[in-house]
Order: structure tokens, then C-alpha cells, then sequence
């Protein structure tokens, strides 16, 4: 087997495969251009509930919108409990 010939065509097709011109790459649209940025809802117990944040369809939105609920302060003080070693 002639194997200069399938080194020859390997080299071939690297060579021409590094040599291509790049893809252009996709502008922004006018579109994305003007949107307005994502706003998220406040944190609050009515948005904080379960289905308001099975309603929003944005997924970015919905997971920023959970860790803000999680991360919100809930604690509260609790009473005084005395201890003692027995």
C-alpha cells in the first residue's frame, strides 16, 4: 500500500482545512440592540410562592427570582431559652 499518497492527502486536507477563511460571526440585531434589560420581580410573599414562579417562562428571570427568595431575610428572634447542665 502506497502510503507517501495517504500521507500526501492528510497533509492535504489539514493544510486547506486550517487555510479557510473564519465564519462571520452573527451582528446584533436592532432588536437585541434596544431591548430593555431583564427585570427582575420583587421579593415579596406573594411572588416568592411556588406557582407565580412556575408562571414566568424566562428561565434567567425564574433563577434569579428563587435565589433572591431563598436569600431574603426570614429570620426572627426567638425567646430565650435558659439552659442547664444536669
Amino acid at each position: 500500500m502506497n502510503y507517501t499518497f495517504i500521507i500526501k492527502i492528510v497533509l492535504f486536507t489539514l493544510l486547506t482545512a486550517c487555510t479557510q477563511e473564519p465564519q462571520e460571526t452573527t451582528k446584533p440585531t436592532e432588536s437585541l440592540v434596544n431591548a430593555q434589560p431583564k427585570q427582575v420581580p420583587e421579593v415579596n410573599d406573594a411572588n416568592c410562592k411556588f406557582e407565580y414562579m412556575k408562571s414566568i417562562t424566562d428561565k434567567y428571570i425564574q433563577q434569579t427570582l428563587a435565589d433572591n427568595c431563598m436569600r431574603r431575610n426570614t429570620l426572627q428572634p426567638t425567646e430565650h431559652k435558659p439552659w442547664t447542665i444536669r
